[in-house]
């Protein structure tokens, strides 16, 4: 039974996604929503990239786990939640709560722009969904040391991480791919952990999650070469959208280290977020360091943005990214099955992303040198 009901949100999420997108399409294009910053190549004309991909995030991931959810009880099965029912029902339902308020902001940014002090209002609110239904970050199981955290401190740390992997996602969308691309790994990798610490709701997140992300990558990298098709960006809506159920994803498994999975887990979790995490702090430390405003965008100074100067095409830079994640999940796992050291393991993470830094920025000058 539990295989079916990870199977059928797989399959049922493809199916919608490939069903709806085309209706987005068709909208943003008659109602003129298309993104006048981002443009494709068709043939001998440019024209506009719709946005608006995200709004079917919601609703398709509802439908394609919710129906099979609620057949597999109906037939009789059941669910390992590794807690409380009750305790786990409102976690689950706040995160639902806190992911509408989510997706619901986004809707209205992609349409009509919304101020950043009010995003950040609703954003806060919507972390603050998480640790307010019991789940928050209670332990980092040895990391610096430190071990069970208070809630004065755990409390804080969920809600901030919550607010900054959420923000993270949009970032990566002006690449074809790229955001889908590693949000399928971070899924793919969630959902075995979740399926080996039997935690199987979450597992059909993970898969509903993963069904609505592939026909995304496929249409942006490979559709419109084999098929024609239009191109769609998931805009604001879909960044946030799988940036506030991946925090909830990875703060769910993490804590599970030390019961249902091997202490440290929670550094496998974060693996899968470390490129856009660790990009998004260099950019908000050097925007800090020449006086801007860090939650202004427009520099072009992100990771994709620094590889396209250094000469890669597109598809080269997904490839390469999608490649290092999977480098930074391997180094994770092997360093939390060896049984090392968590602060040391986190010490050779920035390490490496410290010399890729500097490989990068000697391209880029000679990108860059290339033009001048």
């Amino acid at each position: 039974m539990i295989y079916y009901s990870i199977l059928i949100p797989l399959f049922l999420a493809v199916f919608l996604s490939l069903y709806i997108i085309p209706h987005i399409l068709v909208v943003s294009v008659k109602k003129e929503l298309a993104d006048e910053t981002s443009m494709e190549l068709t043939g001998k004309k440019r024209r506009n990239v719709p946005r608006l991909g995200g709004v079917s995030l919601f609703p398709i991931l509802v439908i394609s786990v919710g129906i099979p959810l609620a057949g597999t009880f109906l037939l009789g099965g059941s669910f390992n939640t590794n807690g409380e029912t009750a305790d786990y029902f409102v976690e689950f339902v706040m995160m639902v709560a806190g992911l509408t308020a989510m997706y619901l902001v986004g809707v209205m940014d992609d349409l009509i722009g919304v101020s950043m002090r009010s995003k950040l209002i609703i954003e806060l609110l919507a972390a603050l969904m998480i640790p307010l239904s019991g789940l928050w970050i209670n332990n980092l199981q040895g990391l610096f040391g430190v071990y069970e955290l208070s809630p004065w401190i755990g409390i804080p740390l969920t809600v901030a991480a919550v607010m900054y992997i959420s923000n993270t996602i949009p970032m990566l969308d002006d690449v074809d791919g790229l955001a889908s691309g590693l949000a399928v790994i971070a899924y793919s990798v969630m959902g075995f952990l979740c399926f080996w610490g039997h935690q199987y709701l979450i597992l059909m997140l993970c898969a509903g999650m993963i069904g609505v992300l592939l026909p995304f990558m496929f249409r942006n990298v490979m559709g419109w070469r084999l098929f024609g098709w239009r191109k769609l960006f998931f805009g604001e809506t879909g960044g946030l959208t799988i940036g506030y159920l991946l925090a909830f994803v990875v703060i769910v498994v993490g804590q599970m280290g030390g019961s249902q999975l091997p202490t440290g887990v929670g550094m496998i979790c974060f693996g899968t977020l470390l490129i856009p995490m660790f990009d998004v702090m260099r950019v908000a430390i050097t925007r800090l360091v020449n006086g801007r405003n860090i939650f202004r965008s427009g520099d072009h100074n992100h990771i994709h943005h620094r590889l396209m100067t250094a000469g890669l095409q597109p598809a080269t830079i997904l490839l390469t990214l999608m490649i290092i994640s999977l480098g930074y999940i391997g180094l994770n796992v092997i360093g939390v099955m060896m049984g090392s050291d968590l602060s040391l393991l986190l010490v050779t993470n920035v390490g490496v992303w410290l010399i890729m830094q500097v490989v990068i920025m000697y391209y880029k000058n000679k990108g860059e040198g290339r033009y001048v």
